[in-house]
């Protein structure tokens, strides 16, 4: 058991509300200030310090108002910029042949030796695999391997792009990353300052690139598995690589990635990717026990030979987990999110156990200021602060970006344009600056057969382009996004 929740269990609180206030203290609070707020008396903090009254900023923030000339509705005192558009130049000024790619998804920031900071975005471009794997009779997938599909007309158009800004925020380049893979859907920053990212199909690989200009040859990633990655999340106190799957809410699973000392040395420097083990989690008690409270856990090797892992689930004991997608580490917990019944997860890594934090409940309105707001639903992406918030974007639900407070309670953050059933939220990142916000309508802004401005809100578009947004706060949080680095 983690040593923080054993002195919860000791003094007689409640885990449950631990570990949901952990989403809300814990990296700014001294364990023992910390403590005495969720219910021990003053005399046993020895911090001396005023953390104990720490409150996010985001609770702050008013309701959601009309939308702006960007069509997106924020709290009073945000604002947004478009960056990027799809078949657009980001920087025409400076590159007019680069275009921002389609279908934009996962995110993350990294800091630059310049004082400045990079924004990558992974490109989820559909092509033939994505046809391939909505074939109900499961014959095309059988007879159309994705290492197939690359050599076929039109190709793979996935990959990942960065935008890059100075010192105070201007936006000063624009280029690609990755090319020549497909469906990237989402992936993680590394502590060695690269960007781990993988395929969204039945067969998929896992890359790895540099955020940088120039940074070097993307390379593949042999100990992921063959499936439908989505986020990574990187445990080096344990040298570990967490990573998700959604394909098909029946088979997704989640899973990790091990190393042993001699193949990751230095905790924060890269591993020897090729000498990991794949593992999937199972829970004995079932995945109902764990939404009670904390259930023991167990990680099976997996089948890793190739074979597509969707195709191993008789294989192996493995607990499965509809649409799981994000994942975090932070404070030896590892968190994720299932969209198959809008649930956020928490592993306790030195204890091995899981439970559920949040589900969404009919009974308790999405907004602290308006009761007509939605639950939190269709969790997707998240990021979290040094501090535990944590920021959930929605795919399937309103459009929206929520952040997750410790009393399950959630506060609108943002939404933007676009009708949920073709398009999403993605993308959500902090800028290391704390005060800006990186996300993505993934395929929200219509272009029919007329421009937008002529075409508004066209229901059934022939085209659709996905937008990066910068949302700028009148406030900031705490982060600490790794220093960009070559691949090497």
């Amino acid at each position: 058991m983690n040593s923080l929740l054993k002195d919860v269990e000791r003094k007689g609180w409640s885990r449950r509300i631990f570990l949901r206030n952990l989403l809300f203290s814990a990296g700014s609070l001294s364990m023992a200030s910390w403590l005495t707020a969720c219910g021990g008396s003053s005399s046993s903090s020895s911090s001396g310090g005023s953390s104990a009254s720490f409150s996010s900023k985001f609770k702050t923030m008013g309701p959601l108002l009309e939308p702006n000339e960007d069509g997106i509705r924020l709290p009073q005192g945000f604002t947004s910029r478009q960056l990027a558009v799809f078949g657009e130049a980001p920087l025409p000024d400076v590159d007019p042949t680069f275009l921002w790619h389609s279908d934009p998804d996962g995110g993350a920031t990294f800091r630059t030796d310049d004082g400045g900071w990079i924004y990558v975005s992974n490109s989820e471009a559909r092509d033939l695999t994505t046809i391939r794997d909505q074939d109900p009779t499961g014959l095309f997938r059988s007879n159309l391997s994705r290492d197939a599909a690359e050599l076929l007309p039109p190709g793979f158009g996935g990959g990942v792009s960065a935008l890059r800004f100075d010192a105070v925020g201007n936006l000063v380049d624009a280029y690609p990353c990755q090319r020549g893979t497909t469906t990237n859907c989402s992936g993680g920053a590394t502590p060695w300052g690269t960007w781990i990212n993988g395929e969204e199909i039945w067969d998929g690989k896992m890359f790895e690139c540099s955020p940088l200009r120039d940074g070097g040859e993307y390379i593949e990633l042999p100990r992921f598995g063959r499936k439908a990655h989505e986020m990574v999340a990187i445990d080096t106190d344990n040298r570990a690589i967490y990573h998700t799957e959604d394909i098909d809410f029946a088979t997704d699973r989640f899973y990790r990635t091990v190393w042993n000392i001699s193949s990751w040395p230095v905790a924060n420097e890269r591993p020897d990717m090729d000498a990991g083990k794949l593992q999937v989690l199972y829970v004995p008690a079932g995945i109902d026990a764990a939404r009670a409270g904390p259930t023991p856990i167990v990680w099976n090797d997996a089948i890793d030979d190739g074979t597509p892992q969707p195709a191993t689930v008789d294989m192996v004991d493995a607990t499965f987990f509809g649409g799981n997608e994000g994942v975090w580490w932070l404070q030896g917990f590892i968190f994720f999110s299932t969209k198959s019944d809008d649930n956020i997860w928490v592993i306790d890594i030195e204890g091995q156990t899981l439970e559920s934090i949040y589900e969404p409940r009919s009974d308790v309105a999405g907004s602290p200021f308006d009761n007509a707001e939605e639950p939190l639903t269709g969790v997707d992406n998240i990021t979290m602060t040094l501090d535990g918030e944590m920021l959930v974007v929605e795919d399937g639900g309103y459009m929206r970006c929520m952040v997750l407070l410790p009393d399950r309670t959630t506060i609108p953050l943002l939404q933007l344009p676009g009708n949920p059933s073709l398009t999403e939220v993605t993308g959500v990142a902090i800028a290391p600056s704390g005060d800006r916000i990186y996300v993505s309508g993934q395929r929200s802004r219509p272009l029919g057969l007329l421009p937008p401005e002529v075409q508004p809100g066209s229901p059934i578009p022939t085209r659709v382009a996905g937008v990066t947004y910068e949302i700028k706060m009148p406030f900031s949080v705490r982060v600490n996004p790794p220093i960009a680095k070559v691949l090497s």
